[in-house]
């Protein structure tokens, strides 16, 4: 499945990773590991239902304070709109 990035959910990532950065040296690059890891998640997750909301919907990361917002295109991609620090 493919999965596309908002214009928006990119300038989130890139401020966060300012943001955390900020706050610890190399937090950004764990940021981005952990997102990788959440993006991967979801999918996970939904791939095992056989029909996808198209509504957009919210996953609460764990590691990170930060919400993902999404929604499924088709059932064909995963389509990031934006990342909101929480």
């Amino acid at each position: 499945m493919k999965v596309l990035l908002s214009s928006i959910a990119k300038n989130d990532i890139r401020m966060l990773m300012r943001v955390f950065n900020a706050e610890e040296q190399n937090k950004d690059k764990y940021f981005l590991q952990n997102l990788k890891e959440s993006i991967n998640q979801i999918l996970d997750e939904n791939q095992k239902k056989d029909i996808k909301s198209q509504k957009v919907q919210v996953y609460k990361n764990e590691k990170f304070p930060v919400d993902i917002h999404y929604l499924f295109e088709d059932n064909e991609s995963l389509f990031i709109t934006a990342i909101f620090k929480n």
